[in-house]
């Protein structure tokens, strides 16, 4: 029997309760790499989110609040209020309903220059690998979270920093982590706008992955 309490940080995310696609495939919808388009195709934005969504899901039902109703607008203000006592999954989510007093935007996720988003947007990752309510979380985890802020909220990063995460992100979520050397040339490269057949770079990369040879 799980007696975990539900809140419990030490509780699995859904990342790992719910197995990751093994693969890189190509999206049914847009053909790119599943999760490459994740802004504008619906296929690629659920291969990324469907991890966030089964943890609120989850929540919701343990608290017996129906999807869209008040109580849900209610709940992610206070989980948004006290980010510290939830886990990192279910913290992302509620930010997500939740719209910033000063900018109007998601919060964390708003104007650029807005203070408040980025007060909360830096609270976010204090506990990130250490044992606190938010969880411990592996490199690949913070990586996936990560990647996942900058390709909701492209108009907070630059050009270079959305490119390499929009690239990146359909091997994160199989599980892969570039090395850290190598994803610094990366990011390098991109910014100075160096040739780079990233097309080839990349498809290296996936039959590594689908080959199992990826994590």
């Amino acid at each position: 029997m799980n007696t975990e309490h539900p809140q419990d940080p030490r509780r699995q995310p859904a990342g790992r309760r719910i197995p990751r696609p093994s693969r890189v495939e190509r999206c049914p919808a847009c053909v790119a790499a599943l999760g490459f388009n994740y802004r504008d195709c619906p296929a690629c934005q659920h291969v990324i989110e469907q991890f966030w969504e089964a943890d609120w899901a989850a929540l919701l039902g343990r608290e017996q609040v129906e999807p869209g109703s008040d109580d849900e607008a209610l709940l992610a203000q206070v989980v948004a209020a006290e980010l510290d006592l939830h886990p990192w999954t279910i913290v992302d989510m509620a930010l997500r309903r939740v719209a910033c007093a000063e900018c109007g935007g998601e919060l964390a996720g708003g104007d650029p220059g807005c203070a408040t988003c980025q007060f909360t947007f830096g609270n976010l990752w204090w506990h990130d690998f250490q044992a606190g309510e938010q969880g411990v979380m592996t490199m690949n985890e913070h990586a996936l979270r990560v990647g996942r802020y900058v390709i909701r909220h492209p108009h907070r990063y630059s050009a270079a920093t959305f490119a390499g995460w929009r690239m990146t992100m359909p091997r994160v979520v199989t599980g892969w982590l570039p090395d850290g050397a190598e994803a610094r040339r990366w990011a390098t490269r991109l910014k100075a706008g160096d040739p780079v057949d990233w097309d080839a770079l990349f498809a290296a990369i996936d039959a590594a992955i689908n080959a199992g040879e990826g994590e």
